[in-house]
């Protein structure tokens, strides 16, 4: 980037920036971001009220370096609180590692990594819809859908900018205007998978603030939107500490192959920070 700036944000405590990281790279959209894991950096466009911004994140041990291409202060100011959020940077994790180190399936990991935090998607509609495009299918193939409705809808940013070969994420109301038919071709969705999607964005889209999650009795009126995609979307778009999806299926692997006759107990005795151990959970299977 030319024309820099450089935003220092601290966190509140170690950063795990290699569970970070590891979710980034296991959720990379080709054109919409790009993930360096040797630099620790992701590189993507943001829109700030309106309008797309480039921006890099290097991770650290203690926090994140952001790098943007304006010197307005209300719009680094905002980035910056997009991030911690972001990151989960402001959360002070000794109670939690206190909580959660006290089981033995996750002492040993508490006290070799404390740093773990939740990785969030960067905006919650942006999780939405990609949480619905990765519903019921494999990780691969839901990167693949969201590669094809980010290069169908997604902005270009203006030429000869920095990151000018990646998109930003398609508007709610570009969404939510565009015919199902067309979304399901586009992406190569079924029926039913389209109209979720666009049924997500019509509620955004809708909404007074879309980017804030909305409430859990309005995302479970979408069409094809279940328990596990609003648990999921609790922890990684919201800002709920102790949700837990039971039925995802890399958290019951790693669950049944530690304690398969005591899932609901063990599960029940991480309150109130069941977020924070589905992604410890999440972060031992990347």
């Amino acid at each position: 980037m030319s024309e820099v700036s450089q935003l220092r944000i601290d966190a509140t405590g170690p950063v795990d920036r290699d569970a970070a990281l590891g979710t980034l790279a296991a959720h990379a959209v080709d054109g919409l971001h790009h993930v360096d894991t040797e630099k620790a950096e992701l590189t993507r466009w943001i829109d700030i009220h309106g309008e797309p911004h480039p921006v890099a994140v290097r991770l650290d041990a203690d926090g994140a370096t952001v790098s943007t291409a304006t010197h307005d202060e209300g719009i680094n100011a905002e980035i910056t609180r997009r991030v911690r959020h972001w990151f989960d940077l402001d959360t002070h994790l000794t109670p939690v590692n206190a909580h959660l180190g006290a089981d033995p399936l996750f002492a040993e990991q508490v006290a070799r990594r404390p740093g773990i935090r939740i990785t969030r998607f960067h905006t919650p509609f942006e999780a939405a819809i990609l949480t619905v495009l990765g519903q019921q299918v494999s990780l691969s193939a839901g990167r693949r859908f969201a590669a094809r409705l980010v290069a169908a809808y997604g902005a270009h940013p203006p030429e000869g900018t920095p990151n000018s070969g990646l998109r930003c994420f398609p508007m709610p109301a570009v969404l939510a205007a565009a015919p199902i038919d067309e979304v399901r071709a586009a992406v190569g969705l079924t029926g039913v998978r389209a109209r979720t999607v666009h049924e997500v964005a019509v509620l955004f889209a809708a909404a007074a603030d879309h980017t804030v999650l909305p409430a859990r009795d309005e995302l479970r009126a979408v069409y094809g939107v279940g328990p596990w995609t609003v648990d999921y979307l609790a922890i990684r778009a919201g800002t709920d500490p102790d949700a837990f999806p039971m039925t995802d299926a890399v958290l019951r692997r790693t669950l049944s192959a530690v304690s398969p006759e005591r899932d609901a107990v063990r599960v029940e005795s991480w309150r109130p920070f069941r977020s924070y151990a589905a992604s410890r959970l999440w972060a031992h299977s990347l």
